[in-house]
């Protein structure tokens, strides 16, 4: 079993409340319980603390790999939790740790468990995966944030026209919501420009400056996100956008648009 098949959703958890290293190791062997047919909260838990009696197993950079071999167990699962405080998890640096990747696997099956262990711990030791992970919104968003950094994530082939999908965007405070948005539906790359409306050019014309002043023009300035998506994309796209920032038919705060891409070579997927 591979990564893709290991990683489950319902091990993984953006709010753990845990306060202390044994807390947060119940709490952890709750989660990846869950994910276990036939394992026990208690039983994943006494396996997790025996192995960290061993050594710690946190790392630098806010991370740790809590795991345990487990006899007999039908196939490997990787839980994801995120605690926003952070624990005292016994890390290197002496800082606290708030991602921890927590697998449990046959102990039938070492090689497999190593290599496992070998690719989750490459993806922790990404500045971007870090970032990423820790930026999620939904359970759905930190899978992806995952895979796509382990560079194991499924490869979409293309199955329509594409689109140079474009937000004007004045109220600036929902970009990171965007933001996230493009990482749910799978979109890694996008480009991000400073832009300006017709306001910004007035306001510097004497003659229409005071009468922008009196009516309290405020967004003179705003963001222009431009990115490629396949023509299938753009209704769930532009259900999300308005979600965010409202029906776009009666908002003022921002506009979008989509023209066909007739040549596509390159990509915007940061390295």
């Amino acid at each position: 079993m591979g990564i893709l098949e290991a990683l489950k959703e319902q091990a993984c958890s953006l709010s753990l409340s845990a306060k202390s290293k044994g807390e947060c190791l119940k709490e952890l062997g709750g989660l990846i319980a869950s994910a276990a047919p036939g394992l026990e909260a208690g039983d994943a838990f006494r396996l997790l603390d025996q192995r960290e009696s061993e050594g710690s197993t946190a790392l630098t950079d806010g991370v740790a790999i809590p795991h345990a071999r487990i006899e007999g167990l039908g196939d490997f699962v990787l839980g994801i939790a995120i605690s926003k405080k952070g624990v005292r998890f016994e890390s290197p640096d002496n800082k606290k740790t708030h991602i921890f990747f927590v697998l449990i696997g046959p102990e039938e099956k070492p090689q497999d468990y190593l290599e496992l262990l070998a690719l989750i711990s490459r993806v922790a030791k990404s500045v971007r995966a870090r970032r990423d992970l820790r930026n999620a919104r939904t359970v759905n968003a930190l899978k992806e944030a995952f895979l796509q950094n382990s560079g194991l994530a499924p490869v979409k082939e293309r199955k329509g026209k594409l689109k140079l999908f474009t937000i004007v965007l004045f109220e600036k405070q929902h970009m990171d919501d965007i933001s996230q948005l493009f990482l749910e539906r799978g979109i890694r790359g996008a480009s991000v420009t400073d832009s300006s409306g017709v306001q910004d050019v007035l306001s510097r014309v004497p003659l229409f400056a005071n009468f922008l002043d009196f009516l309290g023009e405020r967004r003179a300035t705003s963001k222009t996100i431009s990115t490629i998506v396949e023509e299938s994309e753009i209704p769930a796209l532009v259900e999300g956008i308005e979600e965010i920032i409202g029906d776009l038919d009666t908002h003022t705060g921002a506009y979008l648009y989509a023209v066909d891409v007739d040549f596509l070579k390159g990509s915007l997927e940061p390295m």
